[in-house]
């Protein structure tokens, strides 16, 4: 019993630091935004950072690429809009870029991550 205990332990150490890499470190933009109650599904999770580079996951992609990634992502997902996680200092240019390419893509909306306002 112990030892899967600690199993579990590990599992759950192992995936919590995974997801947080997948998160990337970015600045997200401060609005109030939709506030959203229970976790919906996410099929494509794109971050723009300050520098004006695209990344998914840990891995830098291009236009074409990510173009290709959000066609295997809709056809996936059935529709789901990708999440995009653009940092604050980010220039407008590339998140235009972005959105172009998730559109090329099939995916006819994307949902832009935000930190919610503090309360005053």
């Amino acid at each position: 019993m112990i030892d899967v205990t600690f199993l579990l332990l590990i599992f759950f150490l192992v995936t919590a630091q995974m997801a947080q890499r997948g998160r990337g470190e970015v600045r997200l933009p401060v609005e109030p935004g939709e506030v959203v109650t229970n976790a919906s599904a996410v099929g494509l999770v794109v971050l723009v950072q300050a520098d004006g580079s695209v990344m998914v996951g840990d891995t830098r992609v291009q236009p074409s690429r990510l173009t290709e990634m959000a066609r295997l992502a809709v056809a996936r997902t059935g529709g789901v809009p990708p999440v995009v996680r653009a940092d604050r200092a980010a220039p407008a240019s590339a998140l235009n870029g972005v959105a172009r390419s998730l559109q090329a893509g099939g995916a006819t909306a994307f949902r832009l991550a935000t930190e919610a306002e503090k309360p005053k």
